[in-house]
This record gives C-alpha cells, sequence and structure tokens, in this order.
C-alpha cells in the first residue's frame, strides 16, 4: 500500500514533463552529437549517413523502452530504479 506521503514528496520534487524533454535532449546533443559524431565520422568513413541512421533509430527504441517503463513503475531514480527492478 502506497504511503500518501512519500507520493505527495514526489510529485512535488519531479521534474515536469518539459523539463525532463529538455534535460534529456541537451544530454543527447551534448554527449551524442558534439563529443562523438566527429569519432564515429572517422572509424564510419563513406558508411557515416548510414551509422548516424541507425543510432536514431536504436536510440529511438531505447527511449520506447524508458517510456514505456516509466509509465508502468514510475520513480524518480531514473535508469538506476529501472536496473534495480530488473536485476534486483
Amino acid at each position: 500500500m502506497p504511503d500518501k506521503n512519500r507520493e505527495s514528496d514526489y510529485k512535488k520534487g519531479s521534474l515536469t514533463l518539459s523539463g525532463t524533454v529538455a534535460m534529456g535532449t541537451g544530454v543527447m546533443i551534448g554527449g551524442g552529437i558534439f563529443a562523438i559524431t566527429g569519432q564515429v565520422a572517422e572509424y564510419a568513413g563513406a558508411w557515416f549517413p548510414a551509422a548516424f541512421f541507425l543510432a536514431a533509430v536504436i536510440s529511438a527504441f531505447s527511449a520506447y523502452t524508458y517510456i514505456k517503463m516509466s509509465t508502468k513503475c514510475p520513480s524518480a531514480g531514473g535508469i538506476a530504479m529501472i536496473l534495480h527492478k530488473a536485476y534486483g
């Protein structure tokens, strides 16, 4: 049985949808595009556009998985709580 105090504390301290999207976008742009793109282009050579597209498809599946998991088991712990639920 959920504790009502803990539930209200969670909602009060939670990120909003727009805040979560902004944070996720910033992380993806910062780490994924600016830091890694040059290294991937060097390794992929002429296959770089295909590699970039494949990475977008994989990221979409990953995002979909996070959305479904967070809808089913909302938690402020993020990926750490998902891993805890999956592996104990």
